[in-house]
């Protein structure tokens, strides 16, 4: 196949129309200059540049400067969602405290917004109790007499702050059985945030995770020369443990979480004694608040680094973990600390910084405000309606797939069938009065309260299973969609069903181009790369498809990776299709379904244009390569290019003809299905 050039156009806009780029030299930037200014978004032929042909114009008008660096639909959409949660915000602190019930949403918005903006407006985000706390939990570390000590600490700082810096405790499904719950151990980390392939070297970061821990100590109290020689013991252990990492399994941890649990191992409670002879599954537990596990085992990734780590909690090492456990201790709460001890100031808009509290720690509240405001019944049941003729129509596809067995077809159909979806917002909770005294007396107070809640929810998922509810994966403000494996499910957010992706003013196939397109790519997810390891229930388990399949599986996703491979963007850049591949995957397939359901071309010309608008996007070059190298995703004019390019129909509606740009030979239209 031939490289194809995706419009270079696209992106050096951003570098050049609005001022924000990087410094270049003179001649370059003429150069560019010129080539943007010579664009004419009326000569772009849809035959040899299809994005174009549709965004151009509207991309050539954004001003990247006033948009922060970011322009297109999903950002445009969340402009709007975010105007409206300005103005919910606006609502309710503006309104009569006392209307507003103990516990209710409006209670503890208003709250913790005017907290919020007390505390960034010459206040404190801490009050005296505060600091008590934090030097007593602080000098609870120091004091400890032992491991067991430490571990009872460890637990306290779980529950009040969410940080356990021995062993990395997490609750999620289980794999094996999805409706329970599961503890996941996570490999030991530099508690001074470096990643174990950085801090091995030792050098400047290993200093810097010593330097760290010098400082914690002087603040309290440790003598500096005591303190520097304590520190840098303390180093040689963190460089030792990450001597010990299984470094390419913390690469996949970091990139890939779908990939890691292929890696996970699970281990009884017995397993873990015998892996763990200094504190066992009991010392574990308690780093994590609990007296012993309400679940017969655990899930864990490095069994070599945690039976290290275990061999190094001994009495010989004690003041090393304390000191280790102290700097991720006051890292954590440093946001509630004066500066002249180390804490870190609000640095910008008291206002600004208020709204962020409220959206980010009472993003569930915020989200039933706005679907109580902004949820049309009627457009859920549009959407939900056309969610099933995908569905149908997907039906169809793997009925007719070449590649597939008859008890793979069976298999993957069984698992479509069993696909739940999550549209628009959730019922509103139940109000607890109770709730009200999660707002404390201070910032740090109400943090601290929300911690220990959100902890009680973590808990709760061993003791009474886990609730198949895709809302919870992303409130309903959020412009976005997803697919999640462990409860094979689908969450489409009230957000994202807005104008391009949906309108009611819009026809049924310009909505299919936009919204239908969403629900597809989400549906294909179940059956891509990552969620062909889970099965029908959420269980992971590779096998659940016939040997044959996976492989004929592999060979058609090769060809995928291949043909995006082939793509480049600003001329020299080449698209990573396998990085990109599950994303990829889900283009296709959803595109290839919604053309499916038009009856003619009239269809399925409304159903790729709006398509092609929903990826209108305009970045800054620089962010364009970042994002090519570190992002799943491919850019946006590949994926619109690199999809309509695979479909006959294409080529029938916009008379595309051999030297086109958009034209790739028969042989080269890779297929999903």
């Amino acid at each position: 196949m031939k490289k194809r050039k995706i419009a270079v156009w696209l992106l050096l806009p951003a570098t050049v129309l609005s001022g924000c780029a990087a410094p270049v030299a003179e001649a370059e930037e003429t150069s560019q200059t010129s080539q943007v200014l010579s664009i004419d978004p009326d000569a772009i032929r849809a035959q040899d540049d299809f994005y174009g042909y549709i965004n151009a114009r509207e991309l050539m008008d954004i001003d990247l400067e006033e948009s922060e660096g970011e322009g297109g639909a999903f950002y445009e959409v969340q402009q709007i969602i975010d105007e409206r949660t300005d103005a919910i915000i606006d609502e309710i602190t503006g309104g009569d405290r006392n209307s507003y019930a103990p516990g209710s949403n409006e209670q503890l918005i208003y709250d913790i917004y005017y907290q919020a903006l007390e505390a960034s407006n010459g206040g404190n985000t801490y009050n005296d109790d505060d600091l008590i706390y934090i030097d007593e939990t602080a000098q609870s570390i120091m004091d400890a007499q032992s491991i067991d000590e430490l571990l009872d600490v460890c637990g306290e700082m779980y529950i009040d702050w969410g940080v356990n810096p021995l062993f990395v405790g997490d609750v999620n499904a289980d794999q094996n059985n999805s409706s329970q719950g599961s503890i996941l151990i996570l490999p030991f980390s530099d508690p001074a945030g470096a990643k174990a392939e950085e801090i091995i070297w030792g050098g400047y970061v290993a200093q810097n995770c010593a330097t760290m821990i010098r400082g914690v100590l002087t603040d309290y109290g440790i003598d500096y020369d005591e303190a520097q020689e304590r520190s840098l013991e303390d180093a040689r252990m963190v460089i030792d443990i990450a001597m010990g990492t299984d470094l390419e399994l913390m690469e996949v941890l970091e990139d890939d979480w779908a990939e890691s649990m292929n890696c996970a191992i699970y281990k009884t409670n017995d397993e873990i004694d015998e892996l763990c002879p200094n504190i066992g599954i009991e010392g574990i537990m308690k780093t994590i608040g609990l007296e012993s596990n309400p679940v017969d085992g655990v899930y864990l990734w490095d069994e070599g680094q945690l039976e290290l780590v275990d061999s190094l909690l001994t009495e010989e090492n004690l003041n090393k973990w304390k000191d280790i456990v102290l700097l991720a201790f006051i890292t954590q709460v440093r946001d509630y600390m004066p500066a002249e001890r180390g804490g870190y100031p609000v640095l910008y808009s008291n206002d600004l910084y208020a709204r962020n509290f409220v959206n980010y720690q009472l993003s569930e509240q915020m989200g039933e405000e706005y679907a109580e405001r902004y949820l049309d019944e009627q457009t859920v049941e549009d959407v939900t309606r056309m969610t099933q003729d995908l569905v149908d129509e997907y039906t169809a596809i793997i009925n007719e797939c070449e590649w597939l067995s008859d008890e793979g077809k069976s298999a993957i159909i069984a698992k479509l069938n069993n696909m739940a979806y999550f549209i628009g917002a959730p019922e509103p909770h139940e109000v607890d009065p109770n709730d009200a005294y999660l707002v404390g007396s201070s910032l740090c107070e109400t943090m601290r309260n929300l911690n220990n809640n959100e902890y009680d929810k973590k808990i709760s998922k061993l003791t009474d299973g886990i609730e198949r509810n895709g809302f919870n994966s992303m409130p309903p403000q959020i412009v976005n969609a997803c697919y999640m494996p462990d409860i094979n499910s689908i969450n489409i957010t009230l957000a994202i069903m807005s104008e391009p992706f949906y309108s009611p003013d819009n026809t049924y196939w310009e909505n299919l181009g936009g919204i239908g397109a969403v629900v597809g790519h989400e549906i294909s997810h179940a059956f891509d790369n990552h969620g062909m390891l889970f099965d029908m229930n959420g269980n992971y388990n590779p096998d659940w498809m016939p040997q044959e399949d996976r492989d004929a599986f592999d060979t058609m996703a090769q060809h995928i990776s291949d043909y995006y491979s082939t793509y480049t963007i600003l001329q020299v850049h080449p698209v990573d299709g396998e990085l990109t591949l599950g994303e990829n995957l889900a283009d296709i397939s959803g595109v290839e379904c919604i053309l499916r359901i038009a009856q003619n071309n009239d269809q399925r010309q409304q159903i790729l244009e709006s398509y092609a608008r929903i990826w209108s996007e305009l970045v800054p070059k620089d962010t364009a390569l970042m994002l090519l190298v570190e992002d799943v995703h491919s850019p946006a004019s590949v994926r619109v290019n690199a999809v309509v390019s695979l479909f006959d129909c294409f080529y029938e509606i916009y008379d595309v003809q051999e030297g086109d740009g958009m034209y790739v030979a028969p042989e080269d239209r890779v297929r999903r299905w």
